[in-house]
This record gives structure tokens, sequence and C-alpha cells, in this order.
């Protein structure tokens, strides 16, 4: 062992009876549980999580990825869209388009498509803002389908796989940045043990999409600090996908800034192409456990 080495002996790792001692003197009185985050009232998320309960954790699965994350732009109104603006995101090296398509802006959505054969076009139906508190439930949701779908085909391997390749699950990215790391790893999770249980091996890898709304403040480039916060946590939760909804486009927001956000993550620091890189975390571990059997149990029920 390195003499270096011998120095940390003299440091005694801290345990939870330590870090009880030490919150108890900062509270002034109050009560430990007043540290915990109530999340949407959908979760608690406590100040600190130690290693231990080792036999009730829900077994993480190695996933796998289709590509390094990919990135996209979303609108959320398509009937506000002009070719040049295609033409300038398409510039800086984004041609991933997410469309929600009413029946007044389909003409002009089929339109941009065929003007830009080239792009990777998704359209979905003009989706309505949920409160927050009900992800969970559209996860579930998108699961039931998903599995409904499985049922209907044939028991034949090549059909299974076929529809496995081409499904997707979206979702929206909220605020809480520890939280929405620890949802998308659970969603993972979570879709291979729903095919374990089917005895499906070695399937192929869906897509695991996030759409960042981005809140127009009129601040200039402060949307920037929100994009780039959600954007990590999307990518640091296994999305494969990451799109960002704008409203309008407009001169204030510095559109190419937009890019280089997309760069660093998903070019400059190889964030992206690393499998699941929150692993190891107690915290995030655990919060992805919970959020894994939440999911789970309600499947079961």
């Amino acid at each position: 062992m390195p003499q270096s080495s011998y120095l940390f002996n003299k440091f005694p790792k801290a345990n939870k009876s330590d870090w009880v001692k030490v919150a108890e003197k900062e509270l002034n009185g109050k009560p430990l549980e007043s540290l915990i985050y109530h999340y949407n009232n959908e979760i608690t998320m406590p100040p600190m999580v130690f290693s231990g309960n080792e036999d009730k954790k829900m077994k993480p699965i190695v996933w796998r990825k289709n590509h390094v994350c990919q990135r996209g732009i979303s609108f959320r109104y398509t009937e506000n869209l002009k070719e040049e603006n295609i033409e300038f995101f398409i510039s800086i090296g984004i041609n991933n388009f997410k469309l929600n398509v009413t029946e007044k802006s389909m003409i002009q959505a089929d339109e941009l498509k065929r003007l830009f054969p080239s792009c990777h076009w998704l359209d979905v139906q003009q989706e309505e803002r949920k409160p927050s508190d009900f992800v969970i439930q559209q996860i579930l949701d998108n699961f039931q389908q998903a599995i409904s779908l499985i049922q209907s085909l044939k028991i034949n391997e090549e059909p299974i796989n076929e529809f496995l390749g081409s499904i997707h699950f979206s979702r929206e990215i909220q605020d809480n940045y520890l939280y929405e790391i620890s949802l998308g790893r659970a969603q993972r999770i979570v879709w291979r043990n729903i095919l374990k249980a089917f005895e499906i091996d070695n399937p192929a890898p869906p897509l695991f999409i996030s759409t960042l709304p981005v809140i127009k403040n009129g601040l200039h480039d402060h949307f920037l600090i929100e994009a780039t916060t959600k954007m990590l946590s999307a990518i640091l939760g296994g999305s494969d996908i990451i799109y960002l909804e704008l409203d309008e486009i407009n001169e204030e927001m510095r559109i190419e800034n937009i890019a280089h956000i997309y760069h660093i993550f998903t070019l400059e620091s190889d964030i992206g192409k690393v499998i699941d890189p929150a692993a190891g975390s107690f915290y995030l571990d655990k919060l992805t456990t919970k959020l894994a059997q939440q999911i789970w149990s309600g499947l079961k029920a």
C-alpha cells in the first residue's frame, strides 16, 4: 500500500448516526423529517442516503442504448414554423424535429417534410399540458399500451423484435434534477423487467425520448440555464433523443446557443457515450429503485 494511503486511515468513514448528530445540531430543535423533500406528492426525497438494505433493492439491468444521444427541436405550435427556421437549424447541425400536429397544421407539417426529406420527423398529436404529478401515470399508460401490443402479437420472435425496435417512450422533463435522472433510469430498468417477464431475450432497444419545455421569460439567454440543467438530467437518465421545445422563435433567444449546449454535452463532454453514468451513487440508486418499484407496482396492479 502506498505510504500516502495510510494518511486516510486516520479519517474514519461517516455513518448515518454521525450525520444525524450534525443535522440535529444544525436544525436547532426542528425534527429531522423537516429535511425530507416531498416531490409532487409522488415520492419522498431524503437529504442523504447511506448504503444498506441491498436485499430490498431492485436489481438494475444493464440496458442497451441505440447510439449516442441525438439532438432535436420540438415545436409546440407548428403553424408558426417557417422554411427559414428549419434551414437555420440544419445549418447548425440539428435535423431531428418533433411536431405537435393538429388538423389545422397538418398540411403545413406535410409540406415541411416534403421540402426537407433528409430530416427526421416525429409527429405527435397536440399534447395537453398535465400537472407534473401525473408523470408516473403517463409512464404507466405508455408501458401498459406496449404490453398490450406485445400480447397481441403472435408468439414469434421476428415480429416481436421488429415491433420492439420501432417503438418509443416519450416523457417531458420537469424541473427536479435528481428526480428526473432517477426517473429516466427507472423507466429503462422497468422496461427490461417487462421484457424479462415475457421471456424476450436480446430485444431491440426502444427509443427513450425526452422533451424539454423552455420557459419563455423574455430574459434574453436565461432560458439557456434551464435548458442546460434539464438536458443534463435527461442525458444522465439515459435519453436517446432530446427535443428542446420552443413555443416560438425570436431573436432574443439567440437560438444558435442551443447548438452549443448540444455540442458540449453530446460531442465534447462524451457524457452521452456512457451507458449509465449515474450508476453507483447511493442517493440516485436508491431514488431510482423507489421509482422503479412504484412503476412496477402500478403495472402489477
